[in-house]
């Protein structure tokens, strides 16, 4: 009899042990597969990829953010020409092209109930323009470090000299700037 009264194999090994064994070394083989899968770019690891991978041309935008009411350290600290960063994956948005400033002004409500605008003491709005290149996709808008950028959302970025959170206020296509992406052909 090959399984005996105690349910062993020959009298002497678990059939559940054996299972066990089995499980463990298909696991084991599935994640090694799954790793050099990855390693050779066979499995797309960021779900924008197949945004960019797919389109055939790029276009230029100019991602327009609003800091409101920061002090005039935090307006120097943003330059022309510094590459801005993503705090939370640490790639890169685009370049500053623009920094623009104006006295920060709130609406406040007197005490007889009337509304007017009024200068915030020491502070500025500021407006910084991010170039680009990337893609609208009927999702909305990436850029070509796969990060999606939407109206109106606050986003957490990084510069060589100052880390803030600004609100996307505009999106803007400039020009198609005809780059090929990877893993395309020319028509």
């Amino acid at each position: 009899m090959i399984i005996d009264k105690n349910g062993k194999l020959f009298g002497k090994i678990s059939i559940i042990d054996i299972l066990v064994v089995l499980v463990v070394i298909v696991g084991v083989a599935g994640v090694l597969m799954t790793k050099a899968k990855l390693d050779e770019g066979k499995i797309l690891s960021n779900e924008s990829n197949m945004l960019i991978k797919t389109s055939k041309v790029n276009d230029k935008m100019e991602i327009k953010l609003t800091l409101k009411e920061v002090r005039d350290v935090t307006r120097d600290s943003i330059v022309v020409g510094d590459e801005v960063f993503m705090v939370s994956t640490d790639k890169v948005l685009g370049v500053v092209t623009s920094v623009e400033s104006r006295p920060a002004i709130r609406t406040v409500k007197g005490d007889a109930g009337e509304v007017y605008e009024a200068v915030v003491p020491e502070r500025f709005d500021v407006t910084i323009v991010v170039e680009t290149e990337g893609k609208k996709d009927n999702d909305g808008y990436y850029t070509n470090s796969n990060i999606r950028v939407l109206y109106g959302k606050d986003i957490e970025i990084k510069t060589s000299t100052v880390q803030t959170t600004p609100t996307v206020t505009d999106i803007i296509l400039t020009e198609n700037v005809g780059i090929q992406t990877e893993g395309n052909e020319n028509q």
